[in-house]
């Protein structure tokens, strides 16, 4: 049978896509895209350009971008470098817009603990980027049907990102 829910993390977007792309027809999989929430929203220290930005226009493509008031882009932050970019591609814009997929956003914090999580229970480095999605699937499966399916993107590897972990983790990231 189809998944009940898919989950990738979402940067400038191709990691979800690549998920996502096959089940767009089909309405009864639903699609959630995670953002890097940074050091929460509300600072501005945050990478999550289709919960938190608006439309505009960069690089030819009108998306949802990370903008100030005048429309200049603003700077973004993600501990995870694969998330840290002040917009999406347009297809997740589209996605958005119309409701197919919801996005939501989760902090560096919830990240590494996700990224802990599953080092530890399952052997499985992820990368920083990958560890976003996860941090998702760990706060909101419990609520689902036992026999749910859900698919976690999971992308790249975490070795490379051990020493941002142990400084975020040690007070100095």
């Amino acid at each position: 049978r189809l998944p009940d829910l898919l989950i990738a993390c979402v940067g400038g977007g191709s990691n979800a896509l690549g998920l996502f792309h096959p089940f767009l027809g089909d309405s009864g999989v639903e699609m959630t895209g995670v953002e890097a929430a940074g050091k929460g929203l509300s600072t501005g220290f945050h990478a999550a350009s289709l919960t938190a930005g608006r439309i505009g226009v960069l690089h030819g493509n009108k998306t949802y971008l990370l903008q100030d008031a005048g429309g200049q882009i603003r700077d973004a932050y993600a501990i995870a470098a694969g998330l840290d970019y002040p917009g999406v591609g347009p297809e997740h814009a589209w996605l958005h817009a119309t409701g197919r997929a919801r996005y939501v956003a989760v902090t560096d914090e919830e990240a590494v603990e996700a990224f802990v999580a599953l080092s530890r229970h399952e052997g499985i480095i992820p990368a920083l980027e990958s560890a976003h999605a996860i941090a998702y699937a760990i706060k909101t499966t419990p609520a689902m049907a036992r026999d749910s399916i859900v698919i976690i993107n999971l992308s790249g590897r975490g070795d490379k990102d051990a020493e941002t972990i142990a400084a975020m983790r040690e007070g100095k990231g």
